[in-house]
């Protein structure tokens, strides 16, 4: 069981490190967003996305190590404490290995979040643009306080093209 525990603890690792790459991934993108640069975001979302196809395999791995414990029902801390019990020795590591997890979850969720809103804040920007030079559709409502069809709808340009 010792043994199972190791490799447990070995996968949780291996995970901490995708996290990382993925964290560091993340910084960049937001950089990348800022500056607009299209095609390094897709080469960064590529290499994102190889990176999760590899964290997926490790999670599942470390799922059926859980399972081989006993322990698939098992939340963190009870692992831990479950760890402190049987296995003394490893307590420290593994409870490390678990922090380091959690806090990679917490930092992803923080990243991803922040360029999520950059990336809406773009998008905006591009419609905001794209309104000014090709003319916005006032929003009308039906009687039932439907959004009217925006095809039908009169376009509003503010800047005059008839020069």
């Amino acid at each position: 069981m010792e043994g199972i525990l190791r490799e447990f603890i070995e996968v949780m690792a291996k995970q901490n490190q995708i996290l990382d790459q993925l964290a560091v991934l993340g910084e960049q993108k937001q950089q990348i967003i800022i500056a607009g640069e299209v095609k390094e975001l897709d080469s960064l979302i590529q290499k994102e996305s190889g990176l999760v196809a590899h964290l997926e395999k490790l999670e599942s791995q470390r799922f059926k190590l859980q399972q081989k414990l006993n322990r698939s029902e098992t939340t963190a801390r009870e692992l831990v404490e479950w760890v402190g019990q049987e296995y003394p020795q490893l307590k420290e590591e593994f409870q490390e290995t678990v922090d380091r997890l959690s806090y990679n979850l917490d930092r992803l969720k923080v990243i991803n979040k922040h360029n999520n809103e950059l990336i809406e804040q773009s998008l905006q920007y591009i419609e905001s643009i794209q309104a000014l030079l090709n003319g916005d559709i006032a929003g009308t409502y039906t009687d039932r306080g439907d959004l009217a069809d925006e095809k039908t709808g009169r376009r509003i340009n503010l800047l005059d093209t008839r020069a």
